[in-house]
């Protein structure tokens, strides 16, 4: 009997997943930003907390990663150092900053100006209505990775044990989700020419990271 309602359980939360996952979908080709934990630093959420408007603070701090790595040709290790001797804290509110996230902010799409044409061509007739022709736009993805969790069995010293192991792949190219966002303010040259001072930099291993 135990087993029966074990499996009816599982379904049931499988099957409201599935639900909650068709409803961000649809949401999202609405032209509206899914809320999570935090937004995309430089950003936060509008009051229906269903799209993005500028945090000026943070986005200097954003604009600043650009033009270092752009212009002044300074690597990400001296953009850390330099936030960390600053004091300036992470948008965690840590201490340390990560080289991994200065490199994926300046990869992230948001940041990079997108003209209303451009746009247009990623999304539905209905959102591109709702925005402005003489303006520029970042693009928020979403429906861009699967993210994949599974029990697996780990032996240890002290015997077998669970764990929840974590697997992230990107989704084709086809299946994302184009969301406008507010125009960050940083020049597009000044970003493509940091992703070009970054793109020959291997990324680092998480592993190296591990307790």
């Amino acid at each position: 009997m135990d087993g029966i309602l074990g499996q009816l359980a599982k379904f049931e939360r499988a099957k409201t997943a599935e639900w909650s996952r068709r409803g961000k979908l649809y949401k999202a080709r609405e032209g509206k930003v899914i809320a999570t934990t935090m937004s995309h630093y430089g950003f936060k959420y509008t009051p229906s907390r269903d799209g993005y408007e500028l945090d000026e603070a943070a986005m200097s701090n954003v604009r600043r990663i650009f033009r270092m790595v752009s212009a002044e040709s300074y690597s990400l290790r001296k953009v850390k150092q330099i936030f960390e001797a600053e004091g300036l804290p992470t948008p965690a509110g840590k201490k340390y900053w990560s080289k991994t996230f200065i490199r994926e902010v300046i990869k992230d799409d948001v940041y990079r100006p997108h003209s209303f044409e451009e746009i247009k061509a990623l999304v539905t007739p209905e959102v591109t209505a709702r925005l402005s022709t003489d303006k520029n736009y970042g693009i928020w993805w979403f429906n861009r990775k699967r993210h994949t969790l599974k029990q697996v069995v780990v032996n240890t010293p002290e015997g077998s044990v669970y764990r929840k192991k974590r697997k992230v792949v990107e989704k084709p190219r086809n299946e994302w989700i184009a969301v406008p966002v507010p125009d960050a303010g940083i020049p597009r040259e000044s970003v493509d020419a940091a992703r070009e001072a970054i793109a020959n930099n291997p990324r680092l291993s998480s592993a190296g990271r591990r307790f």
